[in-house]
């Protein structure tokens, strides 16, 4: 897969799947990013033990969402078929960082893997070594 295609195609994908997008509703919102799936798409949560099989359903699943959710991408990495997406979400404005794997075929995403880590108060031992980032953007702090 071409790489800027394949960055086009995530960005646009993050951008439609906060519900505030611009240009309609949630369900416009997330049909526009669940664009990127092919219709055998499998999404994949390994931490809770779930997996969505089919872009229908990831769909029906994501526009049920109980909680507002805001994504904010930081970093995208990857080549070919395989992109890595680091980002936070926003659930009810409760920060969660995330790491999704994508795997794409012919031009759409066929596996999604999802990773989460919720922020934590680190040991004031290491303090001398560390420099301190902030945990939602992962930039350094002023």
């Amino acid at each position: 897969m071409d790489e800027t295609v394949a960055r086009a195609m995530i960005k646009a994908h993050f951008e439609a799947s906060n519900v505030s997008a611009p240009g309609g509703g949630p369900g416009d919102a997330i049909a526009r990013a669940s664009e990127i799936y092919a219709d055998d798409a499998v999404l994949e949560w390994p931490q809770g033990g779930e997996r969505v099989r089919g872009k229908a359903n990831i769909t029906a699943l994501r526009s049920s969402y109980p909680a507002r959710q805001e994504f904010q991408l930081h970093r995208t990495v990857g080549c070919g078929d395989l992109w890595v997406n680091e980002y936070t979400i926003r659930y009810d404005d409760r920060p969660m960082m995330a790491v999704g794997i994508m795997e794409f075929r012919d031009g759409k995403v066929v596996r999604e893997r999802i990773y989460f880590g919720e922020p934590w108060e680190p040991p004031a031992w290491r303090a001398q070594w560390v420099e301190r980032i902030e945990p939602a953007t992962g930039q350094a702090s002023a």
